[in-house]
């Protein structure tokens, strides 16, 4: 099958996934949003924009796959893989944004404070709603982007994870708020944010060695399993970088005096045992007399 038919079937596939995560993720949102106002929760308020951005960062992952699968052209030789990490960059942006508005709106209460009204029973069964609809949305996209080896995916399961713990935390202070110790809240919204921010940080992590093309192998290594081929003298001037998808290490070696032919078997030989080591990536390798 071509290549290009089997990027196709898999870009499908994500955003198949991504269509269906985002179904979910919008249900949540509308329920916590109308939890949030009925009882005048902020922490309830910051959980939903904690789901507002796993829906808008969907909308972007699906519009980015439109881009991230295309096949390699002469402006992108290597392809369009970093579009999709890029996307999961961007969802750094919106979790940064939910973080601060929950932090300003956090201290603001601590400093005045604001008498909430205790859950009505509604409440607490649509907040269990949306754990059991997070829970579900959190394994499957997870084990979708395990299944796929998708960055994005990954990334935005993890987003999705935080909140199911966010999610049990403000169910949990409703013990505390009916003793009217309103200060909570406050401060489950801090602790809320402390969670975006370590997902955004996680995320941040994984995504910038990618788009900075940060050494992907230790150059000890390669040169230790091109020197195991008979002929090769020396392997130096070596290069690596990972995509989403591939990786690519290039490097140069010095060969026992051949003729041509025999020199480029040896750098056959090479390709093979670099690939037999560290996946199937692409090598280049350039032979020197």
């Amino acid at each position: 099958m071509p290549s290009e038919q089997l990027t196709n079937q898999y870009s499908t596939k994500v955003k198949k996934v991504l269509w269906i995560i985002l179904f979910f993720n919008i249900l949540v949102l509308v329920i916590k949003i109308f939890a949030g106002i009925a009882t005048k929760s902020l922490s309830i308020l910051g959980d939903a924009a904690h789901s507002g951005s796993d829906a808008l960062n969907n909308i972007v992952g699906i519009v980015v796959l439109r881009f991230a699968h295309e096949p390699p052209d002469k402006k992108h030789p290597y392809g369009h893989g970093k579009f999709e990490t890029l996307a999961a960059f961007a969802i750094v942006i919106f979790l940064v944004i939910a973080c601060v508005e929950i932090v300003q709106g956090a201290i603001g209460r601590l400093i005045h404070p604001v008498e909430l009204p205790f859950f009505r029973k509604e409440v607490v069964l649509l907040l269990i709603l949306t754990l059991i609809v997070n829970l579900f949305v959190w394994n499957y996209e997870r084990s979708q982007g395990k299944k796929l080896n998708n960055n994005l995916l990954i990334a935005d399961a993890s987003h999705t994870g935080s909140d199911v713990l966010i999610t049990i935390s403000v169910l949990a202070s409703q013990i505390l708020i009916a003793q009217k110790m309103f200060w909570v809240d406050s401060v489950l919204a801090l602790a809320i944010a402390s969670f975006i921010a370590k997902a955004a940080y996680e995320i941040i992590k994984s995504t910038v060695p990618i788009l900075v093309d940060e050494a992907w192998l230790d150059p000890r290594l390669v040169s230790k399993s091109a020197l195991s081929i008979s002929d090769v003298t020396d392997c130096y001037d070596i290069y690596s970088r990972r995509g989403p998808y591939s990786a690519f290490v290039e490097c140069k070696i010095k060969v026992v005096p051949k003729d041509l032919y025999g020199a480029h078997k040896v750098a056959d030989k090479v390709e093979e045992k670099l690939k037999q080591d560290f996946g199937n990536c692409k090598i280049t390798v350039h032979v020197e007399p």
